[in-house]
């Protein structure tokens, strides 16, 4: 240090005591910090450059390279691939030992964005409640798709081009809306924008809070314009459950029953919430908002739009699966009949879902190769796990799986040639039919479904952390697709001689591992006129 450079700091420390003793507290803290949390050094191959748009590459080849150990790939902060060997001793592991919440609350920032808490009341009232009592939500589903097909479509008696992704997010956002908040809450415009909104602001405020130095930022976060957009969200949600969560209070308080026939059937899920929640926080509207914003919204409403929408551009490419899924219903339909809507339009029965295997089928197809993400089992380990390959993976160590490169790879139990049929197509290639060939197979009748997880299907994760809330959403994606598949005529922009073709679907768009459809693409759209 120069001696100029010594006379400035004594001179800063003598004019400014207290702000040269903060600016030292902060440097030591950083030191402190930096020694106390730096990654201990991993003796493991690495593979790529760390560039994002290269991580389904390196992923590829890492995987290919070293299909039996550990590798990483380069990204900040450097991540272990584990191999699909070890998934049975990972899985179930417990989060003192591997934890998936503080891999989401790291990638949220949640001490400074609020964003990625865990709600263990959330997750009880859609693993227990709201799967147990799937079927009794599905007339609110079918009821509410003809409502908003109808308001977000319009006429469309001659070909529409519509941009897929925004207009099937606010379709999916009245659908699970209704569930989870009912009518009229459902159906106002405020509340929908704050639900849609609301995951988009808090991903841009996880990443405007990420440019500064974590020392820095409990002090930055109240200014970032990202963050108070988030606020304002959940303070706008508080405000619109008030007394949805007021009405629900003295109905349990007078000891009358939430659920009747004639009831809408969100008085039970909010009930369900309100069931698991702390006492001392069972009539704060704010700690409902967040739980329906921040955990319930935040889940379901894009990454079942992202699913649906990867769905529909497959058909629109593939355009020679479009009726034998039509021709599936009308065979269901003719088989079970079909109940009646509010409007008269007639719907599946509640037990005719489980029979549309060829629609289960491309569902999980379409998810197999367009995937929400490249990886699987994100999690950050708590303390040190030794593998059965010898190597030890030290504390504080981002860990996943490999899920595309399984998905896709004729090593996979699932996917090999030995495992399937004579009318076997390898995994690179696109099969709708795929798993409804393998359930017509003995012994295979309840595996591959949709929502199934396995080791070589790790699309709804697996273990411990399985989406608990797939079951509702796979319900919803059907029926949305049911709706277009009966009423709709749908097709590529300007394919005007419905041909279709694979090389014309929409392209993917990559960030890091994520995967998601072009939200900008257009698809035309008409009503069927018989």
């Amino acid at each position: 240090m120069s001696s100029a450079t010594i006379s400035h700091v004594k001179a800063f420390a003598t004019s400014s005591p207290l702000a040269f003793s903060a600016v030292g507290f902060l440097f030591v803290a950083a030191v402190v910090r930096y020694f106390l949390n730096r990654p201990q050094r991993l003796n493991l191959p690495v593979v790529g450059r760390g560039l994002p748009q290269e991580r389904m590459q390196d992923l590829l080849e890492g995987t290919t390279k070293y299909p039996d150990t550990p590798f990483l790939v380069a990204s900040a902060p450097p991540a272990v691939v584990l191999p699909p060997n070890v998934m049975n001793e990972i899985r179930n592991l417990p989060e003192n030992k591997v934890s998936f919440s503080k891999f989401v609350q790291e990638m949220f920032s949640y001490k400074d964005t609020g964003i990625g808490g865990t709600r263990p009341e959330v997750i009880a009232a859609v693993r227990v409640d709201l799967t147990r009592h799937i079927s009794s939500v599905m007339d609110a589903l079918q009821d509410e798709i003809k409502y908003s097909m109808d308001k977000e479509m319009g006429p469309c008696t001659e070909w529409t081009s519509i941009v897929l992704y925004s207009k099937l997010a606010r379709i999916v956002a009245l659908l699970s809306g209704r569930v989870f908040v009912g009518l009229p809450l459902s159906r106002q415009e405020e509340w929908l924008d704050s639900t849609i909104d609301f995951t988009v602001d808090a991903v841009q405020a996880a990443e405007a809070i990420r440019k500064w130095n974590p020392i820095l930022r409990p002090f930055i976060a109240k200014f970032l314009p990202e963050i108070r957009r988030v606020n304002a969200h959940k303070k706008r949600g508080s405000k619109l459950l008030a007394p949805l969560l007021e009405n629900l209070l003295k109905e349990l308080k007078e000891e009358k029953p939430v659920v009747s026939e004639d009831k809408e059937q969100h008085m039970a899920f909010v009930s369900w919430i309100i069931g698991h929640t702390k006492e001392s926080e069972r009539s704060s509207a704010a700690v409902l908002a967040s739980n329906q914003m921040a955990e319930v919204s935040f889940a379901a409403i894009h990454t079942t739009t992202m699913t649906a929408t990867h769905v529909i551009f497959d058909l629109v490419s593939r355009r020679e699966y479009i009726q034998p899924l039509r021709e599936e219903i009308e065979i269901v339909l003719a088989e079970d009949g079909y109940d009646v809507n509010g409007d008269g339009s007639m719907k599946l029965k509640k037990a005719s879902f489980p029979k549309l295997r060829k629609l289960d089928s491309f569902l999980k197809e379409s998810q197999r190769l367009s995937p929400p993400s490249l990886t699987n089992g994100r999690r950050i380990t708590n303390s040190e796990i030794k593998l059965s390959t010898g190597h030890t993976i030290p504390k504080g160590t981002h860990i996943m799986f490999p899920s595309y490169p399984l998905q896709i790879s004729p090593l996979s139990e699932s996917f090999s040639p030995a495992y399937n049929g004579p009318d076997y197509k390898p995994p690179s290639e696109f099969d709708g039919m795929r798993f409804y060939k393998l359930r017509a197979m003995e012994g295979k009748e309840n595996k591959h479904q949709f929502v199934t997880t396995a080791p070589d299907s790790l699309n709804f994760g697996y273990g411990n952390h399985a989406c608990p809330g797939r079951f509702f959403a796979s319900n919803e994606i059907k029926i949305v697709l049911i709706e277009l598949l009966k009423n709709w005529e749908f097709r590529l922009k300007g394919d005007v001689e419905l041909k279709g073709g694979a090389d014309k679907r929409p392209k993917n768009f990559f960030t890091e591992a994520g995967v998601s459809p072009n939200p900008f693409a257009e698809i035309e759209f008409k009503r069927r006129s018989d």
